[in-house]
């Protein structure tokens, strides 16, 4: 049975996010230091997690493995990122953040902060929790492929 009230709140908080991404993608795409959005989810991933390969990023991030190796390309022009050699698989090299890349996102998400100021201040860490936990459910139970695709994906903390 359908909750007419509670479909539309989602629905609302779907456009809400939407709109969030899109201020979030002009504002730091105008900033010189911005990256491009997928070198910088790669960089934050494994600035958070360890060296991984391009196949493995692109099923976290839930992104097509061309994307994220014109991500991880750009990012190694850059200096942001590097191959390493996987030890598990000779073809398929690990991808690991510099230093410098380590600085880059770093300062990303420090200058990301600064315009959240106003939000948090009026917000309590409650408010925050809560907001997160309702995102990750939709995350998480919704099936994101198309509906000529059928079947589930599942979700993490990275997409």
């Amino acid at each position: 049975m359908h909750d007419s009230r509670r479909d539309a709140n989602l629905s609302d908080v779907m456009r809400a996010v939407g709109i969030l991404y899109r201020r979030a993608t002009r504002t730091f795409d105008q900033d010189q230091s911005s990256l491009p959005v997928g070198t910088r989810s790669v960089l934050e991933l494994l600035a958070l997690t360890a060296p991984q390969t391009v196949p493995r990023i692109a099923k976290t991030l839930l992104l097509s493995r061309q994307f994220v190796q014109r991500s991880v390309d750009y990012g190694v022009d850059q200096g942001f990122l590097e191959f390493q050699e996987n030890p598990a698989h000779r073809r398929s090299r690990l991808v690991s953040v510099t230093v410098e890349g380590r600085t880059t996102i770093e300062g990303v998400l420090r200058r990301e902060q600064e315009h959240f100021a106003d939000a948090r201040d009026q917000l309590t860490e409650d408010e925050i929790s809560t907001c997160l936990h309702v995102l990750n459910i939709i995350r998480d139970q919704t099936d994101w492929r198309p509906a000529t695709e059928g079947g589930g994906l599942a979700g993490n903390e990275f997409a």
